[in-house]
């Protein structure tokens, strides 16, 4: 195992700081080298797009300061831009089973959520919180902005979604979200 590249990966896809003992655990690698691993990312960052940070105790990859004003500028042209019907789908799932994990999200969307998460936390509709159950875990759900764009209070206030699963069947070979998940043993003897 290349210490260096998995750690790089863990922080890419945790987007959030993570502390030395979380690497250690996962890596299976001690302290030091953990540590010894980090510097040597970060010195070998310092001049690319990406850099790595530390934010007590724990790190994290981020934007190179030197890139902000076009990056600012990219995400500014992608809040203009509509939500895509993966992102539509993405907020949809969070809306009816908030709060909800992005295990979960990517369980019934069948894809990686990532982007879209993305895109509905900047644009201030979604929000992450701590789970309750495992403070390394993050849930989603929408945000009072969110009930302001649609016009309403609560989240009460939306339909149904059993009545609008009624309404809408899913086409043949679609999975539907009305009925609890089946084991793929069920029935078996």
């Amino acid at each position: 195992m290349d210490l260096k590249k998995t750690i790089e990966a863990i922080l890419f896809v945790a987007g959030r700081p993570v502390n030395i003992r979380e690497l250690e655990k996962t890596t299976g690698a001690p302290k030091d080298t953990v540590t010894q691993a980090l510097s040597e990312i970060k010195d070998g960052r310092k001049d690319s797009g990406v850099i790595l940070l530390e934010q007590n105790g724990a790190y994290l990859l981020s934007t190179n300061p030197d890139c902000s004003p076009q990056v600012k500028d990219f995400l500014n042209l992608e809040l203009r831009e509509k939500l895509t019907d993966a992102t539509l789908e993405t907020l949809a799932i969070i809306t009816y089973k908030q709060p909800v994990s992005r295990a979960e999200i990517e369980a019934i969307r069948g894809v990686n959520s990532q982007y879209s998460l993305r895109i509905l936390m900047m644009r201030g509709l979604v929000e992450r919180i701590p789970s309750p159950k495992d403070a390394r875990m993050h849930l989603y759900r929408t945000t009072h902005e969110f009930l302001q764009n649609l016009g309403i209070r609560d989240i009460k206030e939306l339909p149904d979604f059993s009545e609008l699963t009624a309404k809408v069947k899913p086409p043949e070979g679609f999975l539907d979200l009305t009925q609890p998940p089946q084991s793929k043993n069920e029935g078996a003897v």
